[in-house]
């Protein structure tokens, strides 16, 4: 038997659940890493690099808030002084809070009905869907009952409790349309038909650098929570807990397989396992105002990037409770309003942030180099927003603004290769997320950030010519059938030399000698090594990335 981890050994000495009788004896002032790892289950943060700052994350089913909760939350936000975030899974966090107060506002949510517990840590963390689900013209069902009875089963039992090898992702959707992908999670049930029987085919093992895969599974709808608690039985009982970075599903996955973790699910599930049936999605852009089922309208406030100032939140709780109008956050950080008679509403947001994903940045995150917000500057945002380019911008390698599910992903990190010690940005492309094919590549090693904009806009610009009306479909159809060496090249002398020649959709992988001739139409002074190995484009990326950036 594997060595067990240090949480893992925490977790034998004292179950997370029983911590919680010990939480008001704790000098908050001088917690322990033992300590942190037990908070962070009830939603407590606080990280050894800022021990005086405390963060609380609400559990938001669904991404579904009354606006007499969310009224609740921004006055109590207000009276500490607190910052407020959306998270990518529908819930909020409250910045700022020190050791005097944390428990007292953490005691407070809890005594309206507000949980925090299972939002960080070894838990099934807060299970998310469209955030038009049930309203959407493209929704086939409402899945707010489903959800519900499915963290009945965990959010107060003590054998789910923190006591999941590692954080278990959980998505559910039930819309045609949309453009939200869930396939970075551990477990995503997706809207499927088998013999003209609605239902979900399941996929898992996904994360942040990963797709979920399909377990050729699916089940109707009156099925999903008997399923969904066999498949948290075999992760708990047979998931991996030695190395701490290695104890995602994905990582069980990779060790025995599909196959075996399918047998594992039967266990117990009482159920005939059926496979997989026709995956029923196709991507499209929501609009500011959606028209719903009913004949009214959702409003998608935007807002930056996931901040929100208590006054902001405050105003539209009002509104909504005034006008009787339902409050969603979505998984993009954005809040939705939904039951607008009209296309109109007395506020507006203030920011365009549809098609980016941040995380939060330095100013909330120790780990994360990059206060995204300022580094946003250097990206033509514009451009980005005109043309429907989804964007994954991460602070760390963490991955939290999911850099891999996107069309461009961006990791912020500092670099000396181009000289002194410097901010710069590695660069993903190619994603195929929407509906789980492949997570985007790693092309560039790092750009310095003062050049992204420029070189972000040389890919803009073979798209454009491309003349496809999807990143997407380009990705699939011109990227991806091309060695990463080869397009970093391509982008690197494209943007040295200023040439207008662009690349042409293929039906296969491009061989390296096609490769190597494709580069020689830019210019003659390229020099292409010897060899068909894959190494043949190395030194000319590296002279033409020093000639653009070397100091």
């Amino acid at each position: 038997m594997a060595k067990l981890n240090k949480i893992e050994r925490l977790k034998v000495e004292l179950k997370p659940y029983d911590f919680l009788d010990r939480i008001d004896m704790l000098d908050m002032d001088n917690l322990s890493e033992d300590d942190r790892f037990y908070l962070r289950n009830f939603g407590i943060y606080n990280h050894k690099l800022s021990p005086h700052k405390f963060m609380l994350r609400v559990r938001i089913v669904a991404g579904r808030v009354d606006s007499d909760i969310l009224e609740y939350i921004s006055l109590v936000a207000y009276r500490y002084h607190l910052r407020i975030t959306i998270t990518m899974r529908s819930q909020l966090e409250l910045h700022d809070l020190s050791s005097s107060n944390i428990l007292i506002v953490y005691r407070e949510l809890q005594s309206r009905g507000i949980t925090t517990w299972q939002t960080l840590s070894d838990n099934i963390r807060n299970i998310t869907t469209n955030p038009l689900d049930g309203v959407a013209l493209s929704s086939r069902m409402d899945l707010y009952p489903i959800i519900e009875e499915m963290e009945s089963l965990f959010l107060s039992n003590p054998s789910y409790f923190g006591m999941l090898p590692r954080k278990f992702n959980v998505s559910i959707s039930a819309t045609t349309e949309g453009s939200f992908s869930f396939f970075s999670s551990d477990l995503y049930f997706a809207l499927a038909y088998r013999d003209g029987v609605l239902g979900f085919n399941i996929y898992i093992g996904g994360k942040n650098s990963a797709t979920a895969k399909s377990v050729d599974i699916f089940v109707q709808p009156d099925s999903v929570v008997e399923i969904f608690e066999a498949i948290l039985k075999a992760y708990v009982e047979y998931g991996l807990r030695s190395t701490r970075s290695k104890t995602r599903l994905y990582h069980l996955l990779q060790e025995i397989g599909v196959d075996r973790f399918r047998e594992y699910i039967s266990l117990s599930y009482n159920s005939l396992l059926q496979s997989s049936g026709e995956l029923e999605m196709k991507k499209r852009a929501f609009d500011r105002f959606e028209k719903l089922i009913d004949g009214r309208y959702a409003y998608r406030y935007e807002s930056r990037y996931g901040e929100l100032d208590p006054k902001e939140l405050l105003d539209i709780s009002k509104y909504c409770s005034k006008e009787h109008l339902s409050i969603r956050l979505g998984v993009d950080k954005n809040i939705y309003i939904i039951g607008l008679e009209r296309r109109s509403i007395p506020f507006e947001s203030q920011t365009s942030s549809a098609n980016i994903s941040l995380c939060v940045g330095s100013r909330y995150c120790s780990l994360s180099l990059f206060d995204m917000k300022d580094e946003l500057s250097y990206l033509p945002i514009d451009r980005i927003e005109r043309l429907g380019i989804s964007v994954g911008f991460s602070g760390c390698l963490k991955g939290c603004g999911r850099h891999h599910h996107v069309d461009i992903g961006l990791v912020g990190l500092r670099t000396a290769i181009y000289g002194d010690t410097q901010k710069s940005i590695r660069l993903y492309l190619g994603g195929e997320y929407s509906r789980g094919r492949a997570v985007a590549r790693l092309l560039f090693m790092a750009i310095p950030l003062y050049a992204i904009g420029s070189m972000i806009d040389t890919i803009l610009d073979e798209y454009e010519e491309s003349n496809y009306s999807d990143f997407e479909d380009f990705s699939r159809s011109v990227l991806n059938n091309h060695s990463k060496d080869f397009l970093v090249l391509w982008f690197l002398a494209k943007l040295y030399y200023g040439t207008q020649k662009r690349l042409k959709p293929i039906v296969s992988q491009a061989s390296i000698e096609e490769e190597a001739l494709m580069i020689s139409t830019i210019s003659e002074d390229i020099d292409i090594a010897d060899g068909s190995d894959e190494t043949i484009f190395y030194k000319s990326i590296q002279s033409i990335s020093q000639k653009l950036w070397g100091r």
